[in-house]
């Protein structure tokens, strides 16, 4: 996704300092930028959440709850739908078709993780009332607010879809209702959504070099990304299993390559899943 254009110099710069474990930032490779979180942010919307990576990025997620039907083809889940708004306001790389594209992309990998991965199945499961009958649709909207660094698929996961949005929307209850001859079926405060084993997305890049397994990254910048030959975004749950995983860069990955970056997802998804809960056990809970 990004286009900046460095010299080989500078190329050669930001290899080195990968190489040596140290960033332009300040960073390690295995560190992501300082973001700040809050919850319930629009009063319209049943679970919200804005992440604000300090000075680059900024991204707000709604969500609204809607009675709906459920498929022919998964009669006990329910659904979950999403949309992804990249403004050309954002950043001027989201201007005409390329703002278009990236939505789409956005919008496939967020589908392919969130209601076809492994752990999916279950968290939809919790959404259904009535068998082959009624269930909740979770529609969720991505507005990116700001954009002038990578790491979008992090940041989306961390600000709606893992915790924070879904977190918030924990006072949207379930459960199911009918008569005495069981013809008519409506929902009632019974229960509560918490899909908590929903996944993280993780960004691994590996820059162009000969690099040794530990010089592959995450959280990279638009500058880092310039210089990366290929890049892994994989889902990881709570329970470490992976649930979708997608190849961007036009080099190709050893298998040793392959195993690296994934091992270094694994560590990183644990501590942000581990940072999220933490952050999130410390807001109130609104009745």
């Amino acid at each position: 996704m990004a286009n900046v254009v460095l010299s080989e110099a500078e190329k050669l710069f930001l290899v080195h300092g990968v190489e040596q474990n140290c960033r332009n930032d300040g960073r390690t490779c295995l560190d992501y930028r300082e973001f700040s979180v809050s919850t319930d942010v629009v009063s319209s919307a049943n679970g919200s959440a804005r992440v604000r990576v300090e000075g680059s990025t900024d991204i707000l997620v709604g969500i609204k709850v809607e009675l709906d039907s459920p498929s022919i083809k998964t009669p006990k889940q329910g659904k979950i739908d999403f949309f992804v708004d990249c403004s050309a306001l954002a950043s001027p790389r989201f201007e005409g078709r390329e703002g278009r594209e990236l939505g789409t992309e956005l919008y496939n990998v967020l589908n392919s993780v969130y209601c076809q991965g492994s752990t999916a199945v279950s968290n939809l499961n919790k959404l259904c009332i009535v068998e082959g009958k009624h269930c909740w649709l979770l529609n969720i909207d991505v507005v990116i607010l700001e954009c002038s660094a990578g790491s979008l698929y992090d940041i989306i996961s961390m600000s709606g879809c893992r915790n924070p949005a879904l977190d918030s929307s924990r006072r949207v209850r379930l459960g199911e209702r009918g008569d005495p001859r069981g013809q008519r079926h409506e929902p009632e405060s019974t229960a509560l959504v918490r899909l908590l084993s929903c996944p993280l997305l993780v960004t691994v890049c590996k820059l162009a070099g000969q690099l040794r397994s530990s010089g592959h990254l995450v959280d990279a910048t638009l500058e880092e990304e310039s210089c990366s030959n290929a890049q892994l975004v994989f889902g990881v749950d709570p329970k470490g299993q992976v649930s979708g995983c997608r190849k961007y860069g036009s080099h190709s990955l050893s298998f040793t390559s392959l195993t690296s970056m994934l091992q270094v997802g694994y560590e990183v998804a644990e501590q942000l899943h581990a940072t999220l809960k933490h952050q999130l056990s410390l807001i109130p809970e609104k009745i």
